[in-house]
């Protein structure tokens, strides 16, 4: 045999004993994977808590509804205050002939004019109440105005640059319920002051929110309700219902119900004072009652509903009924229902 035979067929059997081998491989069965388990079932417990449905309503946080002031005291406007502006008790709240006019706190306007020697009054009780709350310690004590009113009265038109009169004259001072926030200002210095001059708010801020009826049943809405408010800023704080309102449509159509809310936490709002504000009103609560997500329900054929149970590596039906829906969680009861009872949920 010729040498250069022995390489070709040495090359030749290498090659042949490959393809037997891989012929040999692709003709042996696939091994055997076992038995098929199904997947195991997702499962949540029966839990007993308390299941809440509401409503988020669109409302506006501000100061409140403006009231508009008319002064009273005759003359020229001299001053007037910036819109914006925060009048505290006895600070000036305007001016006429250059002259300050004050305000002090009271729920009984000035309607007659206070002197030594005039008839007892509840007016004369406020102003000697605001005479001690602004550090006079002897302004007399009652309805009564005294001579230790007078002059109490008069230190206080001193440090005012007021005239030391020891006396007050109707529109010398303003008496309203307490601290304001100008509003808008309608008048300019030059004109009359016996006229509508400014309008002024509580520095309060609030929420007013509409209650559209096709929205929310506007009777589960009272005042001293508790509602949650969603912030321009989208944080959330606490808000409490007051006085419900009924406003008329200017086109003559339904009148709306408005909820005044007020913030609990004026902290809450201290950087912003308008906006648009969520409303969130609970309107149903059922506490303690046994629920699972709406998921574990089963619609049964014959008409109502049943939960997949599984205990002891078994699964069984169990009717039950629905009570509330809050959110993915329904509230449910049935004979044999059991809070901590495991029930297979659709993934």
């Amino acid at each position: 045999m010729k040498r250069w035979l022995l390489p070709v067929l040495a090359a030749v059997l290498v090659v042949g004993a490959a393809g037997v081998f891989a012929y040999s491989r692709l003709a042996e069965p696939a091994p055997d994977p076992g038995p098929v388990h199904p997947a195991a079932a997702d499962t949540v417990a029966v839990t007993r808590t308390d299941l809440v449905t509401s409503v988020t309503v669109g409302g506006t946080l501000g100061f409140g509804t403006a009231t508009t002031f008319t002064g009273r005291k005759p003359g020229t406007v001299t001053w007037l205050p910036a819109v914006g502006t925060v009048v505290q008790r006895g600070e000036k709240l305007y001016a006429v002939d250059a002259q300050p006019v004050p305000l002090l706190f009271g729920e009984t306007p000035l309607y007659r004019g206070l002197e030594l020697g005039m008839p007892p009054g509840p007016d004369v009780a406020e102003l000697i109440g605001n005479l001690r709350a602004l550090g006079y310690r002897d302004p007399g004590r009652g309805e009564a105005f005294t001579v230790d009113t007078q002059n109490a009265l008069k230190r206080w038109q001193k440090r005012n640059g007021m005239p030391e009169s020891g006396a007050l004259d109707v529109g010398d001072v303003v008496m309203l319920p307490g601290t304001v926030r100008i509003d808008s200002v309608t008048a300019q210095p030059g004109a009359p002051a016996a006229a509508e001059l400014f309008a002024y708010t509580s520095t309060v801020k609030t929420v007013s929110a509409r209650l559209d009826p096709q929205q929310i049943d506007v009777a589960v809405v009272k005042p001293g309700n508790k509602v949650t408010l969603t912030l321009p800023d989208g944080t959330a704080t606490a808000g409490t219902v007051g006085a419900i309102v009924t406003q008329p449509d200017s086109s003559g159509g339904q009148p709306s119900q408005i909820a005044n809310i007020a913030v609990d936490d004026q902290n809450a709002v201290a950087a912003v004072d308008s906006g648009p504000v969520g409303v969130r009103v609970v309107t149903e609560t059922h506490k303690g009652v046994l629920a699972v997500p709406v998921t574990a329900l089963l619609a049964l054929g014959e008409g109502g509903y049943a939960l997949q149970v599984v205990s002891g590596g078994r699964t069984r039906l169990l009717g039950v009924a629905t009570g509330m829906f809050a959110g993915d969680l329904v509230e449910v009861s049935g004979d044999g229902l059991t809070e901590g009872l495991r029930v297979v949920r659709a993934s």
